[in-house]
Protein backbone atom coordinates (compact mmCIF):
# COMPACT_ATOMS: atom_id res chain seq x y z
CA UNK A 1 0.00 0.00 0.00
CA UNK A 2 0.87 3.60 -0.51
CA UNK A 3 -0.38 6.90 0.91
CA UNK A 4 -2.16 9.22 -1.47
CA UNK A 5 -3.41 12.64 -0.96
CA UNK A 6 -6.92 13.69 -1.80
CA UNK A 7 -5.35 15.89 -4.25
CA UNK A 8 -4.18 12.81 -6.27
CA UNK A 9 -7.32 9.91 -5.30
CA UNK A 10 -8.40 8.65 -8.92
CA UNK A 11 -11.48 6.92 -9.74
CA UNK A 12 -10.45 2.83 -9.81
CA UNK A 13 -8.53 3.31 -7.31
CA UNK A 14 -8.74 0.72 -4.39
CA UNK A 15 -8.62 1.60 -0.68
CA UNK A 16 -6.17 -0.98 1.45
CA UNK A 17 -7.30 0.45 4.58
CA UNK A 18 -10.45 1.12 6.51
CA UNK A 19 -10.95 4.87 6.32
CA UNK A 20 -13.13 6.35 9.64
CA UNK A 21 -14.32 9.41 10.73
CA UNK A 22 -14.92 10.88 13.50
CA UNK A 23 -17.38 13.99 13.47
CA UNK A 24 -18.61 16.64 15.94
CA UNK A 25 -19.96 14.28 18.17
CA UNK A 26 -17.07 11.86 17.94
CA UNK A 27 -19.23 8.90 17.04
CA UNK A 28 -16.33 6.52 14.91
CA UNK A 29 -18.28 5.58 11.64
CA UNK A 30 -17.15 3.58 8.52
CA UNK A 31 -15.95 6.18 5.75
CA UNK A 32 -14.37 3.27 3.25
CA UNK A 33 -13.98 0.01 3.87
CA UNK A 34 -10.51 -1.62 2.60
CA UNK A 35 -11.11 -3.29 -0.65
CA UNK A 36 -13.34 -0.29 -1.40
CA UNK A 37 -12.79 0.63 -5.32
CA UNK A 38 -12.81 4.67 -5.54
CA UNK A 39 -15.81 6.48 -7.80
CA UNK A 40 -16.02 10.19 -7.99
CA UNK A 41 -18.26 9.97 -5.13
CA UNK A 42 -15.97 8.44 -2.74
CA UNK A 43 -13.35 10.72 -3.46
CA UNK A 44 -16.38 13.92 -3.27
CA UNK A 45 -17.33 12.61 0.38
CA UNK A 46 -12.96 12.65 1.45
CA UNK A 47 -12.69 15.67 0.37
CA UNK A 48 -15.86 17.03 1.71
CA UNK A 49 -15.07 16.07 5.39
CA UNK A 50 -11.16 17.23 4.46
CA UNK A 51 -9.54 14.23 4.86
CA UNK A 52 -5.91 14.23 4.15
CA UNK A 53 -5.62 11.56 1.85
CA UNK A 54 -6.08 7.53 1.88
CA UNK A 55 -4.02 4.35 2.03
CA UNK A 56 -4.15 2.85 -1.54
CA UNK A 57 -3.06 -0.47 -2.97
CA UNK A 58 -0.20 -0.98 -4.98
CA UNK A 59 1.35 -4.05 -6.29
CA UNK A 60 4.81 -2.19 -6.65
CA UNK A 61 4.17 -1.81 -3.25
CA UNK A 62 2.28 -4.48 -1.53
CA UNK A 63 4.99 -5.86 1.04
CA UNK A 64 3.86 -2.77 3.10
CA UNK A 65 1.22 -2.90 6.00
CA UNK A 66 0.07 -1.11 8.51
CA UNK A 67 -2.11 -1.67 11.38
CA UNK A 68 -4.07 0.59 13.51
CA UNK A 69 -2.46 1.55 16.86
CA UNK A 70 -5.19 0.95 18.79
CA UNK A 71 -8.68 -0.70 18.29
CA UNK A 72 -11.21 1.25 16.32
CA UNK A 73 -13.87 0.97 19.24
CA UNK A 74 -11.56 1.72 22.22
CA UNK A 75 -10.77 5.09 20.06
CA UNK A 76 -14.06 5.90 18.85
CA UNK A 77 -15.33 5.28 23.17
CA UNK A 78 -12.05 7.58 24.20
CA UNK A 79 -12.74 10.60 22.06
CA UNK A 80 -16.79 10.03 23.11
CA UNK A 81 -15.71 10.03 26.83
CA UNK A 82 -13.48 12.99 26.46
CA UNK A 83 -15.52 15.76 25.07
CA UNK A 84 -18.15 14.58 27.44
CA UNK A 85 -16.01 15.27 29.87
CA UNK A 86 -15.16 18.61 28.30
CA UNK A 87 -18.44 20.17 27.38
CA UNK A 88 -19.41 19.06 30.78
CA UNK A 89 -17.00 21.43 31.93
CA UNK A 90 -18.27 24.32 29.39
CA UNK A 91 -21.96 23.55 30.39
CA UNK A 92 -21.79 23.83 33.50
CA UNK A 93 -19.82 26.85 34.08
CA UNK A 94 -16.50 25.13 35.28
CA UNK A 95 -18.05 22.20 37.51
CA UNK A 96 -17.04 18.69 35.94
CA UNK A 97 -19.11 15.75 36.90
CA UNK A 98 -16.70 13.46 39.21
CA UNK A 99 -18.65 10.50 37.46
CA UNK A 100 -16.83 11.85 34.40
CA UNK A 101 -13.56 12.08 35.75
CA UNK A 102 -14.29 8.65 36.82
CA UNK A 103 -15.07 6.98 33.36
CA UNK A 104 -12.32 8.96 31.55
CA UNK A 105 -9.86 7.42 34.45
CA UNK A 106 -11.27 3.83 32.96
CA UNK A 107 -10.57 4.60 29.28
CA UNK A 108 -7.26 6.26 30.18
CA UNK A 109 -6.49 2.81 31.98
CA UNK A 110 -8.22 0.63 28.78
CA UNK A 111 -5.43 2.83 26.41
CA UNK A 112 -2.65 1.99 29.08
CA UNK A 113 -3.29 -1.58 28.64
CA UNK A 114 -3.67 -1.53 24.98
CA UNK A 115 -0.24 0.27 24.27
CA UNK A 116 1.57 -2.34 27.15
CA UNK A 117 0.30 -5.17 25.29
CA UNK A 118 1.85 -3.59 21.83
CA UNK A 119 4.92 -5.68 20.14
CA UNK A 120 5.41 -1.85 18.22
CA UNK A 121 4.77 1.46 19.43
CA UNK A 122 5.55 3.53 16.67
CA UNK A 123 2.82 5.64 16.11
CA UNK A 124 1.36 6.22 12.52
CA UNK A 125 0.56 10.49 12.04
CA UNK A 126 -1.70 9.70 9.24
CA UNK A 127 -3.81 7.32 11.36
CA UNK A 128 -4.93 10.12 13.74
CA UNK A 129 -5.79 13.31 11.75
CA UNK A 130 -9.17 11.98 10.02
CA UNK A 131 -11.44 14.05 12.59
CA UNK A 132 -13.63 16.80 12.24
CA UNK A 133 -13.37 18.36 15.73
CA UNK A 134 -9.65 18.96 16.47
CA UNK A 135 -9.61 19.32 20.58
CA UNK A 136 -10.83 16.02 21.49
CA UNK A 137 -8.96 14.34 19.02
CA UNK A 138 -5.51 16.54 20.01
CA UNK A 139 -6.07 15.06 23.39
CA UNK A 140 -6.47 11.73 22.88
CA UNK A 141 -3.38 11.79 20.02
CA UNK A 142 -1.12 13.11 23.00
CA UNK A 143 -2.56 10.85 25.69
CA UNK A 144 -1.42 7.97 23.64
CA UNK A 145 1.75 9.48 22.17
CA UNK A 146 2.71 10.64 26.28
CA UNK A 147 1.53 7.60 27.58
CA UNK A 148 3.77 5.93 24.84
CA UNK A 149 7.19 7.76 25.36
CA UNK A 150 6.24 6.71 29.07
CA UNK A 151 5.83 2.88 28.42
CA UNK A 152 9.46 3.70 26.06
CA UNK A 153 11.21 5.32 29.26
CA UNK A 154 10.14 1.92 31.18
CA UNK A 155 7.60 3.49 33.49
CA UNK A 156 5.03 2.20 36.12
CA UNK A 157 1.76 1.75 34.88
CA UNK A 158 0.21 3.82 37.69
CA UNK A 159 2.64 6.51 36.39
CA UNK A 160 1.03 5.73 32.88
CA UNK A 161 -2.00 6.03 33.63
CA UNK A 162 -1.59 9.61 35.87
CA UNK A 163 0.49 10.69 32.34
CA UNK A 164 -2.54 9.47 30.28
CA UNK A 165 -5.32 11.35 32.76
CA UNK A 166 -2.99 14.41 32.38
CA UNK A 167 -2.97 14.34 28.78
CA UNK A 168 -6.84 14.31 28.11
CA UNK A 169 -7.56 16.77 30.53
CA UNK A 170 -4.41 19.08 29.73
CA UNK A 171 -6.25 21.20 27.07
CA UNK A 172 -9.88 20.83 29.36
CA UNK A 173 -9.41 24.50 30.49
CA UNK A 174 -9.58 25.65 26.80
CA UNK A 175 -13.31 25.41 27.33
CA UNK A 176 -13.89 28.40 29.09
CA UNK A 177 -12.10 30.44 26.44
CA UNK A 178 -14.22 32.77 24.47
CA UNK A 179 -14.82 30.86 21.21
CA UNK A 180 -13.55 33.46 19.02
CA UNK A 181 -10.19 33.43 20.51
CA UNK A 182 -9.68 29.74 20.05
CA UNK A 183 -11.02 29.69 16.40
CA UNK A 184 -9.31 33.11 15.48
CA UNK A 185 -7.75 32.61 12.06
CA UNK A 186 -5.50 35.69 12.28
CA UNK A 187 -2.55 35.87 14.63
CA UNK A 188 -4.29 36.59 18.55
CA UNK A 189 -3.41 40.20 19.94
CA UNK A 190 -1.72 40.32 22.97
CA UNK A 191 -4.72 40.62 24.89
CA UNK A 192 -6.26 37.57 23.35
CA UNK A 193 -3.17 35.29 23.79
CA UNK A 194 -2.78 36.68 27.57
CA UNK A 195 -6.59 34.86 27.50
CA UNK A 196 -5.08 31.98 25.75
CA UNK A 197 -2.37 31.63 28.45
CA UNK A 198 -5.23 31.27 31.24
CA UNK A 199 -5.98 27.44 30.47
CA UNK A 200 -3.89 25.66 32.29
CA UNK A 201 -4.84 27.66 35.39
CA UNK A 202 -8.50 27.45 34.53
CA UNK A 203 -8.58 23.68 33.85
CA UNK A 204 -6.55 23.49 37.89
CA UNK A 205 -8.97 25.55 39.42
CA UNK A 206 -11.73 23.27 38.18
CA UNK A 207 -9.79 19.85 38.92
CA UNK A 208 -8.77 20.08 42.85
CA UNK A 209 -9.81 17.09 44.58
CA UNK A 210 -10.77 15.34 41.38
CA UNK A 211 -7.61 14.35 40.00
CA UNK A 212 -4.62 13.12 42.13
CA UNK A 213 -1.43 15.80 42.36
CA UNK A 214 0.61 15.00 39.97
CA UNK A 215 -2.15 15.32 37.49
CA UNK A 216 -2.85 18.42 38.06
CA UNK A 217 0.86 19.80 37.93
CA UNK A 218 1.58 18.74 34.83
CA UNK A 219 -1.74 20.33 33.44
CA UNK A 220 -0.28 23.23 34.86
CA UNK A 221 3.11 23.03 33.53
CA UNK A 222 2.79 21.48 30.14
CA UNK A 223 3.20 25.12 28.72
CA UNK A 224 6.32 25.75 30.63
CA UNK A 225 9.80 25.76 28.98
CA UNK A 226 13.12 24.34 30.33
CA UNK A 227 14.66 27.78 29.83
CA UNK A 228 11.89 29.54 31.86
CA UNK A 229 9.60 31.13 28.88
CA UNK A 230 6.77 29.09 29.03
CA UNK A 231 3.57 29.96 30.97
CA UNK A 232 1.76 30.31 33.33
CA UNK A 233 4.97 30.43 36.06
CA UNK A 234 7.59 31.03 33.72
CA UNK A 235 9.07 28.36 35.89
CA UNK A 236 12.68 26.03 34.50
CA UNK A 237 13.97 23.07 34.25
CA UNK A 238 13.85 21.21 37.98
CA UNK A 239 10.87 23.37 39.08
CA UNK A 240 8.71 21.76 36.13
CA UNK A 241 6.69 18.52 36.46
CA UNK A 242 8.54 15.11 35.02
CA UNK A 243 4.99 14.18 33.55
CA UNK A 244 4.61 17.57 32.03
CA UNK A 245 7.88 17.71 29.93
CA UNK A 246 6.35 14.18 28.46
CA UNK A 247 3.18 16.26 27.42
CA UNK A 248 4.99 19.15 26.01
CA UNK A 249 6.36 17.05 23.25
CA UNK A 250 3.62 15.21 22.42
CA UNK A 251 1.66 18.46 22.47
CA UNK A 252 3.77 20.43 20.05
CA UNK A 253 4.30 17.60 18.27
CA UNK A 254 0.50 17.00 17.71
CA UNK A 255 -0.59 20.49 17.56
CA UNK A 256 2.21 21.57 14.69
CA UNK A 257 1.48 18.42 12.46
CA UNK A 258 -1.89 19.27 12.62
CA UNK A 259 -4.30 21.94 10.46
CA UNK A 260 -5.34 24.89 12.32
CA UNK A 261 -7.96 27.86 11.55
CA UNK A 262 -4.67 29.96 11.69
CA UNK A 263 -2.01 27.64 9.72
CA UNK A 264 -1.28 24.99 7.73
CA UNK A 265 0.25 21.63 8.94
CA UNK A 266 3.26 21.38 9.15
CA UNK A 267 4.97 18.28 7.53
CA UNK A 268 5.91 15.70 10.53
CA UNK A 269 10.29 15.64 9.31
CA UNK A 270 10.00 19.23 10.03
CA UNK A 271 8.15 19.16 13.44
CA UNK A 272 11.04 16.85 14.20
CA UNK A 273 13.97 19.05 13.32
CA UNK A 274 11.97 21.69 15.19
CA UNK A 275 11.98 19.81 18.52
CA UNK A 276 15.41 18.54 17.91
CA UNK A 277 16.77 21.77 18.12
CA UNK A 278 14.93 23.12 20.96
CA UNK A 279 16.47 19.92 22.70
CA UNK A 280 17.17 21.48 26.34
CA UNK A 281 16.06 25.12 25.45
CA UNK A 282 12.22 23.79 25.56
CA UNK A 283 12.36 20.10 25.72
CA UNK A 284 14.20 17.63 28.31
CA UNK A 285 16.84 15.75 26.11
CA UNK A 286 15.84 12.65 28.19
CA UNK A 287 12.33 12.90 26.82
CA UNK A 288 13.01 13.61 23.22
CA UNK A 289 15.50 10.71 22.94
CA UNK A 290 12.49 8.35 24.21
CA UNK A 291 9.94 10.30 22.02
CA UNK A 292 11.61 9.73 18.55
CA UNK A 293 11.66 6.29 19.25
CA UNK A 294 7.85 6.15 19.07
CA UNK A 295 7.29 8.65 16.10
CA UNK A 296 9.13 9.03 12.45
CA UNK A 297 9.97 11.92 10.39
CA UNK A 298 8.51 10.24 7.40
CA UNK A 299 5.89 7.91 7.67
CA UNK A 300 5.49 4.28 5.77
CA UNK A 301 4.21 4.43 2.35
CA UNK A 302 4.78 8.22 1.78
CA UNK A 303 6.37 9.82 -1.30
CA UNK A 304 9.64 11.97 -0.50
CA UNK A 305 11.86 13.68 -2.77
CA UNK A 306 15.78 12.80 -2.50
CA UNK A 307 18.87 15.36 -2.95
CA UNK A 308 19.73 13.64 -6.16
CA UNK A 309 16.17 14.82 -7.35
CA UNK A 310 14.78 11.10 -7.15
CA UNK A 311 11.31 10.25 -5.77
CA UNK A 312 10.59 7.73 -3.40
CA UNK A 313 8.56 5.51 -1.04
CA UNK A 314 9.25 5.30 2.20
CA UNK A 315 9.16 1.89 3.10
CA UNK A 316 10.66 1.05 6.60
CA UNK A 317 12.04 3.42 9.08
CA UNK A 318 15.17 3.15 11.71
CA UNK A 319 14.06 3.81 15.43
CA UNK A 320 18.22 4.86 16.10
CA UNK A 321 17.88 7.25 13.12
CA UNK A 322 14.61 8.76 12.05
CA UNK A 323 15.22 11.12 9.03
CA UNK A 324 17.29 7.95 7.51
CA UNK A 325 14.70 5.46 6.36
CA UNK A 326 14.54 2.88 3.85
CA UNK A 327 13.38 3.83 0.90
CA UNK A 328 12.18 2.31 -2.83
CA UNK A 329 13.28 4.49 -5.48
CA UNK A 330 10.53 5.52 -8.31
CA UNK A 331 11.74 5.84 -11.43
CA UNK A 332 10.67 8.84 -14.09
CA UNK A 333 8.32 6.34 -16.28
CA UNK A 334 6.69 5.37 -13.28
CA UNK A 335 8.04 1.88 -12.82
CA UNK A 336 10.14 0.43 -9.15
CA UNK A 337 13.89 0.99 -8.98
CA UNK A 338 16.32 -0.32 -6.08
CA UNK A 339 15.47 -0.14 -2.64
CA UNK A 340 18.25 1.65 -0.68
CA UNK A 341 19.20 1.94 3.37
CA UNK A 342 19.93 5.73 3.99
CA UNK A 343 20.97 4.78 6.83
CA UNK A 344 23.63 1.82 6.37
CA UNK A 345 23.72 2.26 3.01
CA UNK A 346 27.25 3.61 1.96
CA UNK A 347 27.10 4.42 -1.61
CA UNK A 348 24.12 6.99 -0.33
CA UNK A 349 25.75 8.32 2.64
CA UNK A 350 25.67 12.15 0.94
CA UNK A 351 21.67 11.49 -0.18
CA UNK A 352 19.72 13.08 1.66
CA UNK A 353 15.57 13.66 1.84
CA UNK A 354 14.76 17.22 0.92
CA UNK A 355 10.98 17.05 0.71
CA UNK A 356 7.79 15.75 1.36
CA UNK A 357 4.43 15.61 -0.84
CA UNK A 358 3.15 14.91 -4.18
CA UNK A 359 3.34 17.74 -6.41
CA UNK A 360 6.20 15.61 -8.60
CA UNK A 361 4.47 15.14 -11.52
CA UNK A 362 7.93 15.36 -13.75
CA UNK A 363 9.19 12.41 -11.26
CA UNK A 364 7.45 9.41 -11.87
CA UNK A 365 4.10 10.25 -9.96
CA UNK A 366 2.37 9.98 -12.60
CA UNK A 367 2.98 7.00 -13.52
CA UNK A 368 2.81 4.66 -10.11
CA UNK A 369 -0.87 6.80 -9.80
CA UNK A 370 -1.88 5.03 -12.85
CA UNK A 371 0.11 1.51 -11.48
CA UNK A 372 -2.86 1.95 -8.54
CA UNK A 373 -5.64 2.26 -10.53
CA UNK A 374 -8.12 -0.74 -10.96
Amino acid sequence: MIYITRKHLKPGMIIAKDVFLYGSNNVSSFLLAKGQVLNSTYINRINYHNLDGAYIENELFSDINLESYIDEKLKAKSLKVISETYYELQASSGKVNANMIKELSSVVNNIVTELLNKEDLTYNLIDFKNYDTYTFQHSLNVAMLSISTGISMQLSESKLNEIGMAAVLHDIGKMLIPIEILNKPEKLTYEEYEIMKEHPMNAVNQLKNMVPYEVLRAIEDHHEKLDGTGYPNRKRDRNISFYAKILAVSDVYDALTSDRPYRKAVFPNEVVEYLMGSVDKHFDYTILNRFLKIIFAYPVGTFVKLSNQKLAVVIKNHTENILRPVVRIINSDGTVGEDIDLLSDPNYMNITIVDMGYDYENYGLIGILKSSMN
